[in-house]
C-alpha cells in the first residue's frame, strides 16, 4: 500500500488546486494559477521517481527488517526534516547508551534504545552530528558533540556528560567560512590525543578544524581543501588516520586525516554506479569494526539501499541490503546513519545500525520523518565470511 502513497499525493494535490475554483457561469473553466500549477507538476514528478526507485530497490536481493523506531521529529507533515543520526555508548551501562538524531529544520534530539525521546534542544537547522570520547572538558572527560548548524553557518558543539548521561545544551558555535555547512565528522588523533572536526559545504569546500579547550572552548582552522563536486556523508576512521566521503554523484573517497598531509584523494573499487548496486545520490557513511576488520557502510539513495566495504589495503565492496516492512515501516531515502558492533542490550547484543527514514508509516498513515534501528545481528550475516 505504500508504494501507491505518492501517487494518492500527487493526485490529491491536483483536486485540492481546483477546489473551490467553480465559476459562477458554466462557461467559465476553472483556474489553475502558476503556482498551483507548479505543485502539481512537481508532485507527479516526485510520484514517478519514487516509483522508479522503488523498482530499483526492488532488484536488491538481500532485506532485512527494523527491530525498533524513535518517535517521529517534530516538522511540518511532509517535511524533509530528520537526517543524520550518531550512537553514543554510555560506558558505565552500556542499555542506557543514546541515539542522537538531527531535525535540520529546528535542533537536536536525544534518544533511548527504544526508541522513546529523552531530550531535544531548539539549537539551529542542525543537518549532520557525530561525536568523541574523551575530552577534556572544565577538567572532566565527555564525549564531544559536533553538528553542522545552518541557521548560522557554523559547527555547533555540545558534550555527554558522563555522571548524568545527558546531553548539554549548545556550549559553542564555530563560524565555518564554507558557503552552507553540510556534512560533519570528527577525527580523534590517537597518538596525539587530539579533536578535529571536518565539515564541507554545498560548494564543495572541506574545512579541518583542531577543537581544544583551555579556559574556554576553541576552534582553529587547520587545512581547507576543494573537491570536485559536492559532498556530504562523512566518517573518519581513527585507527588508520582515513577520512571517507560521499560526493553525492560520484561515489566514495578517501583522504588522510591528518592535517599536515596533502589532500589528495582516491576513489573506493566499486563504489559509484559501475556497480549496479548503487544509485545516486550516496549520503549517510559510518565506519564500523567487525572481526578486527573495518567496514563502511553507505545509504544508496536512488534505490532505497544500503552497502557495504571492506576497508584496510585492499578495500572492496562487500554486499547491499534493504530495510523492509515488518511490523515496523521499512526504510526509504535515507540520509544519515550510524553503526556501532558494541554489545548494548538483550535487543542489541551484537550492536545496532541506526538510519534515518525518508518515509515514516503507521500503517498507511504518512508521519514526520524519524530514525530506525536494527539489530547488528542481521548485518553480521549477509558480511560474515
Amino acid at each position: 500500500m505504500k508504494k501507491e502513497i505518492l501517487f494518492i499525493i500527487s493526485i490529491g494535490i491536483l483536486l485540492s488546486a481546483c477546489k473551490n475554483r467553480e465559476s459562477s457561469s458554466k462557461l467559465v473553466a476553472p483556474v489553475v494559477d502558476s503556482l498551483e500549477l507548479a505543485q502539481i507538476l512537481e508532485a507527479r514528478e516526485d510520484s514517478v521517481e519514487f516509483a522508479n526507485t522503488l523498482m530499483l530497490q526492488g532488484k536488491i536481493e538481500n532485506s532485512i527488517t527494523a527491530d525498533f523506531e524513535t518517535d517521529p521529529v517534530e516538522s511540518l507533515d511532509g517535511e524533509d526534516a530528520a537526517d543524520d543520526p550518531a550512537i553514543w555508548i554510555n560506558p558505565k551501562d552500556p542499555s542506557k547508551s543514546l541515539v542522537l538524531g538531527t531535525n535540520k529544520k529546528a535542533g537536536l534530539y536525544v534518544y533511548d534504545l527504544a526508541g522513546n525521546t529523552l531530550q531535544y534542544f531548539k539549537a539551529g537547522m542542525l543537518n549532520n552530528v557525530d561525536l568523541r570520547d574523551g575530552f577534556n572538558y572544565k577538567g572532566k572527560k565527555v564525549a564531544l558533540v559536533a553538528a553542522s548548524n545552518r541557521s548560522n553557518n557554523s559547527i555547533s558543539l555540545f558534550y555527554i556528560d558522563y555522571e548524568t548521561g545527558l546531553l548539554s545544551d549548545t556550549i559553542s558555535n564555530i563560524r565555518s567560512g564554507v558557503d552552507e555547512v553540510y556534512g560533519v565528522s570528527f577525527f580523534k588523533d590517537l597518538k596525539k590525543n587530539k579533536f578535529y572536526v571536518f565539515v564541507n559545504g554545498k560548494g564543495g569546500v572541506v574545512e579541518q578544524w583542531l577543537i581544544s579547550f583551555t579556559d574556554r572552548i576553541e576552534g582553529k582552522m587547520v587545512r581547507s581543501f576543494t573537491l570536485t563536486s559536492q559532498p556530504e556523508g562523512m566518517a573518519v576512521s581513527d585507527k588508520m588516520a582515513m577520512l571517507y566521503f560521499g560526493i553525492e554523484e560520484g561515489g566514495i573517497f578517501k583522504v588522510p586525516a591528518d592535517p599536515n598531509i596533502e589532500p589528495l584523494y582516491f576513489k573506493i573499487p566499486d563504489s559509484d554506479t559501475t556497480n549496479t548496486n548503487i544509485v545516486y545520490d550516496i549520503e549517510g557513511l559510518a565506519i564500523f569494526n567487525y572481526k578486527n576488520a573495518e567496514f563502511l557502510i553507505a545509504s544508496s539513495q536512488g534505490n532505497f539501499s544500503y552497502a557495504i566495504f571492506k576497508l584496510g589495503k585492499n578495500e572492496k565492496y562487500i554486499t547491499s541490503f534493504k530495510i523492509s516492512d515488518s511490523h515496523i515501516d521499512g526504510v526509504e531515502e535515507t540520509d544519515g546513519l550510524d553503526l556501532t558492533t558494541f554489545p548494548l542490550t538483550a535487543s542489541f547484543p551484537e550492536g545496532m545500525l541506526v538510519v534515518q527514514d525518508g518515509y515514516n508509516y503507521k500503517k498507511d498513515t504518512l508521519l514526520t520523518q524519524n530514525f530506525k534501528y536494527v539489530s547488528f545481528g542481521k548485518i553480521k550475516e549477509l558480511i560474515s565470511e
